[in-house]
């Protein structure tokens, strides 16, 4: 016996009827017709009519008649048309078997019931493409996943065939760069010498390498060319002028009451050659009574390897007291532009030139090895992401006869977080440590000012172990403008009285993006853990980096 329902839908607007002010009416019917194990498909004459049509047969389908049949269509009137739908059993799973190698081993990795391979067919939409997805990913970019061969029976489960066209896999076989003839394809070496699977996360990996480097910038959407054979990646950039002058300026007042300048002068060039090459020098001036003199240049991915070279000449002179020279020469791997593995073969020597009796002469010899994460963003006034950066090394001390092994570390962790567009926190922890048995006063690191812990003139305290904590909450006023709190703590050990000292930094800034670069005005008061906040050590430094 049939039981027939009626249901009269208006449509009103022409996207989702056959036309303006027709009716369609759908009859539908529970009964099986016939034990059919393929769907019907009906062509009607109207397309709107269609496109309803395949629209109400999806919706079922969802709800788990998949067995239905489009029965026939009838025209009651001009304005009114039935359609007669047979829904047949309702089911509730599929049981699905799988027709290729590779719908098998995919099969392992997609959660499916432990017990059987039975989906909910409310689940089928989702776990189809999901598995498609998860088949891209390993190298066949056009597989097509879909259920076949239905197979209906008396109870509420179908069985089918899960079904996976698929064509030879693809590797990324040539990466052709557009826009930047010379561009250093050598960086890109990860990406070309291996064989990489094509697939999303292959061009997300080589477009946020791209994104850390600081000399090009992209113009256009990657693209992809498909050969029988091959496939090519298209990439499109344009080379930026990364060189820039760093200058700082500090103003302090001395023991005297006077006032003091204090500053330095960093001077970068990159890529000027087109071979991501990176030439450094700096010139430090504190307090008129210490100047330091560092130059220094590494050549990456030589030989078409991601192999690099590096070498920097240090030369550090405390008046009427000591000159320290120091020389590195090191070979590193870059898996990554953003990535950096390395050792460093580092010479160093010092001569008293006063006549401090407690000041010895000595060299030293060493291996370090060293490893630097660095990622940028594309942000002009806060380009800041992460930075890691470690030195672990052992040195041989020499002084007239006596020798003496030592060890030293340093690691610096930078890091901006991200708060809300307007709110960021900026947050960089240094630590450096040098153990001996018996450590010269010309040997000590000096630290303090701009870049360890502000309200301190400028490596104004010598020690040969410290650690660091410099924060910054930022507030963004717009595009070009940023003020920025001061909040720095650290810890250090007294060379005369080997114990551990506190100090503190606080104060505030504004920054601000100029045609010429980041200009940075600050003012901070410094203090150490047993002195009163005095406000005549404030210091104030004026940070100029243009880039050209």
């Amino acid at each position: 016996m049939k039981h027939t329902y009626a249901l009269i839908i208006y449509m009103l607007f022409l996207n989702l009827g056959i036309c303006q002010n027709n009716q369609l009416q759908l009859a539908f019917k529970k009964t099986r017709v016939s034990p059919a194990d393929s769907l019907v498909q009906i062509l009607l004459k109207d397309r709107n009519s269609l496109q309803l049509t395949d629209s109400i047969r999806a919706s079922l389908w969802k709800k788990g008649y998949l067995n239905l049949l489009i029965h026939k269509q009838q025209k009651i009137n001009d304005s009114l048309q039935q359609l007669e739908i047979v829904l047949n059993r309702k089911y509730s799973h599929v049981r699905m078997k799988e027709d290729t190698v590779l719908g098998k081993e995919v099969m392992k990795v997609i959660s499916l019931s432990r017990k059987r391979n039975f989906i909910p067919i409310n689940e089928i939409e989702n776990f189809l493409s999901e598995l498609n997805n998860r088949v891209k990913q390993e190298g066949f970019p056009f597989t097509k996943t879909k259920l076949a061969n239905f197979k209906f029976d008396h109870t509420d489960t179908i069985e089918a065939t899960l079904t996976i066209s698929q064509r030879r896999k693809r590797f990324i076989n040539r990466i052709t760069v557009k826009g930047y003839d010379k561009f250093p394809t050598n960086t890109l070496q990860n990406f070309t010498k291996r064989k990489n699977t094509y697939n999303d996360r292959t061009i997300e990996r080589l477009e946020k390498s791209l994104d850390n480097m600081p000399f090009v910038k992209k113009t256009k959407e990657t693209e992809v060319l498909f050969k029988q054979d091959s496939t090519t990646v298209f990439i499109y950039l344009e080379k930026i002028k990364t060189n820039s002058a760093d200058g700082l300026i500090g103003f302090n007042n001395s023991n005297k009451g006077k006032l003091e300048l204090n500053g330095y002068v960093n001077l970068k060039l990159q890529n000027n050659l087109d071979r991501a090459e990176t030439f450094l020098l700096e010139y430090r001036n504190d307090n008129g009574d210490q100047t330091r003199f560092t130059t220094s240049i590494d050549l990456p991915y030589l030989w078409k390897t991601p192999l690099g070279i590096n070498s920097m000449l240090e030369i550090q002179r405390r008046d009427s007291t000591y000159q320290r020279t120091s020389i590195t020469a090191g070979l590193f791997y870059k898996p990554d532009w953003s990535s950096t593995l390395g050792i460093n073969y580092i010479s160093t020597t010092s001569t008293a030139t006063g006549q401090d009796a407690n000041l010895e002469d000595f060299s030293k010899n060493g291996i370090e090895l060293r490893t630097e994460i660095k990622k940028q963003t594309t942000d002009l006034l806060m380009p800041e992401n992460l930075w890691l950066t470690t030195r672990i090394g052992m040195n041989k001390r020499t002084i007239e006869n006596n020798s003496e092994n030592q060890f030293n570390f340093h690691a610096t962790f930078l890091k901006l977080w991200h708060l809300s567009y307007r709110s960021k926190f900026l947050g960089r922890l240094t630590s450096t440590y040098l153990k001996s048995d018996n450590i010269q006063f010309n040997e000590l690191y000096q630290f303090g000012g701009l870049g360890s812990i502000r309200g301190f003139n400028q490596n104004s305290i010598d020690s040969s172990f410290y650690t660091t904590l410099a924060t910054e909450y930022r507030y963004r006023l717009n595009d070009q403008i940023y003020l920025h709190s001061i909040l720095d703590i650290g810890v250090f050990e007294n060379f005369n009285s080997k114990k551990l000292d506190e100090l503190y930094g606080f104060g505030g800034g504004i920054a601000i993006l100029t045609q010429a670069g980041i200009l940075n005005l600050s003012i901070a008061n410094g203090r150490f853990d047993d002195a009163k906040v005095d406000l005549s050590s404030t210091v104030a430094h004026i940070n100029l980096k243009i880039n050209f």
